[in-house]
């Protein structure tokens, strides 16, 4: 039998229960499948909205950061002394409690520190970097239980 056939076979009263059962169904299906995922992802994204404006006004304040720091001229890198000379005499680890310096090469050292303020970390770095010319080229840091307190390796590089 085929459904024409079928409809037309039920009296009036199986038909309304009939049709009216099949647009429950339908009604629950688009409930279910439809509007509660869309809900859901409306509640999720209006969640996550003041974080990614925050986000977009970070990015868009970097962005301009560097560009500012893009059209600064190139710093000419002038060491005051050799390389070699400043690991040998400690001169280069001055000003950073308990560093370690060792030199790799020519034009890198590795400095190493077991317990530093990482402000004073910092520091040391923005002075090696406009003093000595010496650029950051491979760094492991590791934050210690006391607050502000750091572990690092570091290899600074002339250019």
């Amino acid at each position: 039998m085929n459904a024409p056939a079928f409809w037309t076979a039920r009296s009036q009263r199986e038909r309304a229960v009939i049709g009216g059962s099949v647009a429950a169904v339908a009604a629950v299906l688009l409930f279910a499948f439809a509007w509660l995922p869309m809900e859901r992802a409306r509640t999720r994204l209006a969640a996550e909205l003041p974080q990614l404006r925050a986000s977009l006004a970070e990015m868009r304040a970097q962005a301009e950061e560097a560009k500012q720091l893009r059209a600064m001229p190139a710093r000419e890198a002038s060491p005051t002394a050799p390389l070699a000379t400043l690991v040998a005499s400690g001169s280069l680890a001055q000003g950073l409690p308990g560093a370690r310096a060792s030199l790799l090469d020519a034009k890198r050292v590795s400095i190493a520190v077991d317990d530093a303020a990482w402000a004073r970390l910092v520091e040391w770095l923005h002075w090696a970097g406009a003093s000595q010319g010496l650029a950051v080229e491979e760094a492991s840091v590791e934050a210690l239980a006391a607050p502000g307190r750091v572990r690092a390796k570091l290899v600074l590089a002339l250019p």
